[in-house]
C-alpha cells in the first residue's frame, strides 16, 4: 500500500458550511483545514454542492475519508425493546417503522442504524435519508479520496467520550453550532434522545438542560450528573440546574491544535 493512502481526512458537513480536515493518525497529529465551502442554504442539496466543491479543491490528495454528519441532517429516536424482534433485518424494519411514525415517511426512504444494547433495553437509532446518503457516497467515489464511513456526529462523539461517563445515570448534552442533542440514561438504560435546533451559547444551553429535565421528569425525581461537550467552546460553563452543575466533558487527551476553536475542526476530532 502506498504511504499516501495512510493519510486520514474528515469532511464535516454542517448546515451552513462543509470543511475538509486532515486528521492524520492519532490525537498528536495536527488538525489541518484543507478546504472549506459555505452552504447556500440548510437543505441537503446545498450541503452536497458544498461537499463537491470542497472535494474538488482537494483533488489529487490521497487517503481515507470519513464523512461526519451534523445532527442537522440526522434523525434520532429511541426504539423500544420488543422481544419478538430478533434478527438484524427485523430490527432494521421495526426501527424504520418507528422512525416513520415519529417523523413521517421519507419518499426515497431512510437508512436507519440502531446501537447495540442488552436485552430489555431501548436502542438509540440514527436515520439518514437515502438521497443524501447516496449523494455523499457518489461525491466521495468521484474524488481522489477513499470513503471508509459516513458517521453521525453524535455517534462518533459519544463513542469517543462514553468511557468518561457514568455507567448508569447521566444527561449528555452535545452542542453543535445551531443544534444540540441530549441523551438521558437512567438505571443503565436509555431514557430519551432528543435533537433540537438551538443556540450553542451558555444561556441557550442552560435553558435546554432545564427543559429536558422537565420533559423527562428528572426535575421531580432528582437530576443525574450532567455532562456537556460543545465543539469549539472549551471554556463553556453552565449554571446549576436542580442542584446539579453541568460539567464540561473534554476529550481524554488535550486538544492538539489551536484550530480546535473552529467548531467543524473540533468535530473532526471525533474521528481522528
Amino acid at each position: 500500500m502506498s504511504l499516501s493512502w495512510r493519510e486520514r481526512y474528515a469532511a464535516v458537513v454542517s448546515a451552513d458550511r462543509v470543511a475538509l480536515v486532515r486528521t492524520g493518525r492519532g490525537w498528536r497529529t495536527r488538525l489541518e483545514t484543507v478546504a472549506e465551502a459555505p452552504c447556500a442554504g440548510p437543505q441537503r442539496q446545498a450541503a452536497l454542492d458544498a461537499l463537491g466543491e470542497v472535494l474538488a479543491l482537494a483533488a489529487g490528495r490521497r487517503g481515507e475519508l470519513t464523512i461526519v454528519l451534523s445532527s442537522h441532517f440526522v434523525r434520532y429516536l429511541l426504539v423500544p425493546w420488543r422481544a419478538e424482534v430478533g434478527s438484524p433485518s427485523e430490527l432494521e424494519g421495526f426501527a424504520t417503522i418507528c422512525c416513520d411514525e415519529t417523523f413521517g415517511s421519507e419518499p426515497a426512504g431512510r437508512t436507519v442504524i440502531t446501537a447495540r444494547e442488552r436485552a430489555g433495553s431501548g436502542r438509540v437509532a440514527a436515520a439518514v435519508d437515502n438521497v443524501l446518503l447516496e449523494g455523499l457516497r457518489s461525491l466521495a467515489a468521484a474524488s481522489s479520496l477513499r470513503l471508509v464511513s459516513v458517521q453521525p456526529y453524535l455517534a462518533a462523539a459519544f463513542d469517543g467520550l462514553r468511557r468518561r461517563l457514568p455507567a448508569r445515570d447521566f444527561m449528555f448534552l452535545l452542542a453543535e453550532p445551531a443544534r444540540s442533542c441530549v441523551l438521558v440514561a437512567s438505571g443503565g438504560r436509555w431514557r430519551s434522545v432528543r435533537s433540537v435546533a438551538h443556540g450553542s451559547r451558555g444561556p441557550s444551553l442552560a435553558d435546554l438542560v432545564e427543559r429536558e429535565a422537565q420533559l423527562t421528569g428528572l426535575a421531580d425525581e432528582g437530576m443525574p450528573p450532567v455532562f456537556v461537550h460543545a465543539p469549539g467552546q472549551q471554556d463553556l460553563q453552565l449554571p446549576e440546574c436542580h442542584g446539579v452543575t453541568p460539567q464540561w466533558l473534554p476529550w481524554p487527551q488535550p486538544a492538539p491544535d489551536a484550530a480546535m476553536s473552529d467548531p467543524l475542526v473540533a468535530m473532526a476530532r471525533a474521528v481522528a
